[in-house]
């Protein structure tokens, strides 16, 4: 028997070993370029002489520690002693690689930057919550370094008290603009992943020619007359503004990183302390608020395409049951119609024969049985009037013979109110011939507001109002009574009848209680009809 050879499954795990190693390496040269970079920018546009007040590394670190998972964070660590090493090297031609300066410090940062991932509202870009969290980050990491660790920078030793509060607050500053003026644009350019399609790439081609001219714009104000760099830099915040309301997070972003680096351009040919300060806030005021207002448009924008599909998929399902509603109640008039002819022609014609042989019946019989025969004469009249009864609720056969108006003005609905003395009114004003539909629509709700008149309400007088235009017909039906009062078993049947009758047609039904009973019925008449 041959046993399985394992050389399989070894060979994968090499090779997935080998993936593993290649990312850890990847990610670690990536991360000590771009820290290289981002030291070598921040040497070129000195806000300060002999320093930067913007410290871009702290961005860099922020964001790749953000999007890196927790196994990648060991790279990043060596990565950054090999960075410290490096300078020490082109400070003082001597290469230490010191794996346990400054341990503690990024013991604390490693676990403020866990806390914050795994929390409730990580840090990100996607939402207010998000981008609160980030902002918190980016200050508590700063505050930690230089206010928990100072002791840590050789070069403050020398400095006491107030000299040291002062620099600590310098230095957490710089920290925090560099890290708010980076780890967004970072995170940003990580999370986009636009699909190749017409309607994106648009979006992106209208930012970047809308930036490219607004930058031009403030470029060319600035070279014309740098008296106005004052009121630019205050003005920068209305561009963000707007890139924010019509790009969402993707123009807020990009639009405070390109501005922002204007004015950190801008600080550097000038050199003037006080100017750096106030640039520094202009930074954070423009980056805070382009990342909220980008994060708060951008998830209104998100629920506003939910609640459009939403709505549609409502409108759709909505139709579909309009549809189905008047497709049930054409089958419901349909079977209706059905019964009450079969009632007609079978149990009408039976009743009609037994009545005219009790009347030859009466004529012979004697004076002993006529009684009997009366009796039966009558219990056949009252069976005959039931039977037409029910075959009129089933199907009024006036409005098929006389058609709805005559059979609104003289047919059983005014026979029932003059038995239940209540005096009864009708109003036409037709432009147009209604359809059937229609016809049988408004008959059978005139017919149950009648009913319940009747049945549950005071009234002594009925109004029927009936009119149409173009593209609607309006039915109003109202009495003087006390409103409908019914009963513990009787339930608003009535009512959801008329309602549904109504719906079916996609029209509306409104109900007034008020000094007596109104109905008020609008249907949409379709081109169709």
């Amino acid at each position: 028997m041959n046993l399985p050879s394992t050389p399989p499954a070894f060979t994968f795990s090499a090779i997935a070993g080998i993936k593993e190693i290649t990312k850890h390496l990847l990610l670690g040269g990536i991360y000590f370029v771009a820290c290289i970079a981002a030291f070598w920018v921040g040497a070129n546009l000195e806000t300060v002489p002999e320093s930067s007040a913007i410290f871009i590394p702290a961005g860099i670190k922020i964001a790749f520690y953000l999007l890196s998972p927790t196994r990648y964070w060991v790279t990043l660590w060596l990565s950054s002693r090999a960075l410290a090493a490096h300078f020490g090297y082109l400070g003082s031609g001597v290469w230490e690689f010191n794996l346990l300066h400054g341990f503690w410090q990024e013991l604390c940062f490693y676990a403020l930057v866990y806390v914050f991932k795994h929390s409730r509202w990580p840090p990100s870009i996607n939402n207010s919550l998000g981008i609160l969290s980030l902002i918190l980050l980016c200050v508590a990491s700063t505050s930690i370094k230089w206010f928990l660790f100072s002791s840590a920078f050789e070069f403050t030793n020398i400095q006491v008290a107030k000299e040291l509060l002062q620099y600590q607050l310098n230095m957490c500053l710089g920290d925090i603009t560099g890290s708010l003026l980076i780890a967004p644009f970072i995170m940003l350019v990580y999370s986009l992943k636009l699909p190749l399609r017409r309607p994106a790439l648009l979006k992106v081609t209208n930012l970047a020619l809308t930036l490219a001219i607004v930058i031009f714009v403030l470029i060319f104000a600035y070279l014309l007359r740098p008296d106005t760099y004052p009121l630019l830099r205050l003005a920068s915040l209305l561009p963000i503004i707007w890139f924010s309301y019509r790009f969402g997070i993707l123009g807020a972003i990009t639009s405070a990183t390109l501005i922002n680096a204007l004015i950190i351009v801008e600080a550097s040919i000038t050199h003037e302390p006080s100017n750096t300060y106030i640039s520094q806030l202009f930074i954070l005021a423009n980056a805070i608020t382009s990342m909220v207002l980008g994060a708060a448009i951008t998830e209104l924008k998100r629920k506003n395409v939910e609640l459009k599909k939403i709505n549609r998929a409502l409108t759709k399902q909505l139709d579909q049951n309009s549809r189905l509603a008047a497709k049930m109640v054409t089958v419901q008039e349909n079977e209706r119609k059905h019964l009450s002819q079969e009632l007609h022609d079978e149990l009408g014609q039976n009743l009609t024969a037994l009545k005219t042989d009790l009347a030859i019946l009466s004529h012979i019989s004697n004076e002993k049985t006529q009684t009997f025969v009366t009796t039966l004469k009558n219990n056949a009249n009252a069976m005959y009037d039931s039977v037409y009864q029910l075959m009129h609720y089933l199907r009024p056969r006036e409005l098929d013979e006389l058609g709805l108006k005559k059979a609104m003005i003289q047919g059983r609905l005014k026979s029932l109110l003059n038995q239940a003395n209540i005096s009864y009114e009708v109003s036409f004003t037709l432009q147009q011939a209604l359809s059937k539909e229609h016809e049988i629509a408004v008959y059978r709700i005139c017919q149950e507001a009648v009913t319940n008149c009747i049945k549950h309400s005071n009234a002594n007088s009925l109004t029927i109002t009936i009119k149409s235009s173009e593209h609607f017909i309006e039915l109003e039906i109202s009495d003087n009574g006390d409103g409908v009062k019914l009963t513990d078993n009787t339930g608003h049947y009535g009512l959801a009848f008329m309602q549904e009758r109504s719906s079916a047609l996609g029209g509306s039904f409104e109900v007034i209680n008020n000094g007596g009973f109104t109905i008020k019925v609008k249907l949409p008449i379709k081109a169709a009809d």
